[in-house]
């Protein structure tokens, strides 16, 4: 069912535009965006820690300066 496991312990479908709208929040290029997007290869249970560093490394192989960004870039809490 491509599903993600969030810190928080829930489950999530695994949704690509998702990966790719955090990106471009982060002010990551719209074509970066995409392109790093279409290529995270994707694990039954993987967790949204390794699609982050996932991200981070294909932002770094195209734009080094923008990885910084996304890496500085406040992530979403669980809110209990």
């Amino acid at each position: 069912m491509n599903t993600i496991t969030k810190r928080s312990g829930l489950g999530e479908k695994f949704r690509p535009d998702k990966i790719e709208n955090s990106m471009r929040n982060a002010g990551i290029s719209q074509e970066t965006a995409q392109i790093v997007a279409a290529r995270i290869s994707y694990h039954e249970g993987m967790t949204t820690s390794e699609v982050r560093n996932r991200v981070i490394g294909g932002i770094k192989n195209r734009e080094p300066q923008a990885a910084k960004r996304y890496e500085s870039h406040p992530r979403k809490t669980h809110e209990a």
